[in-house]
């Protein structure tokens, strides 16, 4: 074990000798070795000292395994030799480094790699598929159904996930999370509306009205009529939420507002509170 508790394995020419498969010609191949040679009677000398090779580290579950191979081998061949150490087929691994994916057809020399050059493998055995694939046990389903049962949040509905995905308007006002703020003395703007369109909002306290403009128009709504107003936190920009004025006795009625900031969401909702949102 390494000083990060990690377990080493290495492998060599007698390991894979004691491993003998259908793979046995390509693994001797990527450590520099003439197939036709057993590494059993090279009595004692090196076999991959006269190779152009390199010794690579690869982590797989915390497992550190050090495998030498030649440089115009291929990922692929790199997997070959993997799969003899941890039971994993090379179609079943993935194979990355700091610079990125590991094509199958790249070489070791192509890919860029040097001796000591770290790799991580992702892969997973036919018993751990198996395992998983298993019917799950009574928790497992139990805790699917309580997923199961969870709203759909409004932000992951696809009508607004259109909009929001965009992502936010240059000209969006500040949000501030866990914090509330009167309606400042100015319109709220800086907004979407559910076609993409900038919105702002222009609150008329003294005439009872808030108006809902756009480039193209000034809507002027009485606060007596907005039926019901409803919020939620965009999810990865909680500092912002998405909001909806309802107008009329259904859903179909809401005119809806993206990237309204957090800290203004409570005093739009008093402001609306003051009527009575559920007569007719």
């Amino acid at each position: 074990m390494d000083s990060n508790g990690a377990a080493h394995q290495e492998v060599s020419g007698d390991q894979i000798a004691e491993n003998r498969s259908g793979a046995e010609k390509a693994v001797l191949h990527a450590m520099g070795l003439p197939t036709g040679i057993d590494p059993e009677n090279l009595q004692g000398e090196d076999p991959v000292s006269t190779a152009s090779t390199v010794e690579l580290k690869v982590t797989h579950n915390k497992q550190l395994m050090s495998v030498t191979i030649a440089l115009d081998q291929t990922v692929k061949n790199l997997k070959e030799m993997l799969a003899v150490l941890t039971g994993i087929p090379a179609d079943k691994q993935k194979l990355m480094w700091s610079k990125g994916p590991c094509p199958d057809d790249k070489t070791i020399e192509e890919l860029g790699a040097k001796n000591g050059s770290k790799f991580m493998m992702v892969g997973s055995s036919e018993k751990e598929i198996s395992n998983v694939q298993s019917k799950p046990d009574l928790s497992t389903l139990n805790a699917l159904q309580q997923s199961s049962d969870k709203p759909e949040k409004l932000c992951e509905q696809t009508m607004h996930r259109k909009v929001i995905d965009k992502g936010m308007p240059s000209d969006v006002m500040p949000g501030i999370l866990n914090e509330r703020e009167a309606l400042p003395p100015f319109p709220l703007s800086g907004m979407l509306n559910k076609r993409g369109s900038s919105v702002r909002l222009t609150f008329k306290l003294e005439m009872d009205q808030v108006w809902i403009g756009t480039k193209e128009r000034t809507e002027k709504v009485q606060i007596g009529s907005i039926r019901n107003v409803i919020s939620e936190p965009i999810v990865g920009h909680e500092e912002y939420h998405l909001l909806a004025l309802q107008m009329g006795p259904t859903e179909a009625s809401r005119y809806w507002l993206y990237w309204v900031p957090a800290q203004y969401v409570d005093a739009i909702k008093e402001i609306f509170s003051q009527f009575d949102l559920s007569a007719d």
